[in-house]
């Protein structure tokens, strides 16, 4: 014959009914330290990829950037190229230039010197030094070389000449007027005298008239 322990199966179904829903103690523990390592775990995870995310940013802008430095290089090679080439025809441009004025200086110097000489005077050495110039001449009047002082300093292309001196050579016959050597020293100016005649150029300046000759001359 079975018997069955009602009582027992009672108290026993009653005890899983009151056993607590949520874990305690032990089990607890354990769900909250698996819980804390898989959150670590998950931070770990995310904050390594957000990294490696603006790594990746950076190794890519990097790249541009290299890229960008590179094409500007070339760019900068290329003008600093030009740059070179324009030098060198700005060189030989001034090169000419000097030179068409190195030429054109003596024949401006001379073309001057005997423009302003009046009668009675004549020239007999001419010595250059870079700008500065030592004239000697000879003079059958004092005066004529007073007047050839005055024509020189009216022109452009001269700095205010220095008289030095005044000599004479030998008397006339009779005691008649004789010849006498002088000697001054004068500036060479060119550059300015252009520049001032292009200036009047520009502005409608009528340049100065050639200077009259010596009273008395034939």
């Amino acid at each position: 014959m079975i018997r069955i322990n009602l009582l027992t199966e009672a108290k026993a179904a009653a005890a899983r009914k009151k056993s607590p829903i949520l874990p305690t103690g032990a089990r607890l523990n354990n769900i909250l330290f698996w819980a804390g390592i898989a959150a670590g775990v998950a931070y770990i995870a995310i904050m390594g990829y957000a990294r490696w995310s603006t790594r990746r940013q950076l190794d890519e802008e990097i790249t541009k950037a290299r890229l960008e430095a590179n094409r500007l290089k070339s760019i900068i090679e290329e003008v600093k190229g030009y740059e070179d080439k324009k030098k060198n025809l700005e060189d030989k441009i001034n090169l000419i230039n000097q030179l068409k004025t190195n030429q054109k200086g003596p024949v401006r110097l001379m073309d001057e010197v005997s423009k302003a000489l009046p009668d009675l005077v004549w020239l007999s050495n001419v010595d250059v030094a870079g700008s500065q110039i030592t004239m000697r001449g000879k003079t059958l009047a004092i005066p004529a070389v007073a007047t050839y002082v005055e024509n020189l300093k009216r022109s452009p292309f001269f700095a205010e000449p220095v008289f030095r001196t005044m000599g004479l050579d030998a008397a006339g016959p009779g005691g008649g007027a004789g010849v006498y050597s002088w000697e001054m020293n004068l500036t060479f100016r060119p550059a300015a005298a252009l520049a001032s005649a292009s200036g009047a150029a520009s502005s409608g300046t009528t340049p100065a008239p050639t200077p009259a000759p010596a009273p008395g001359k034939k």
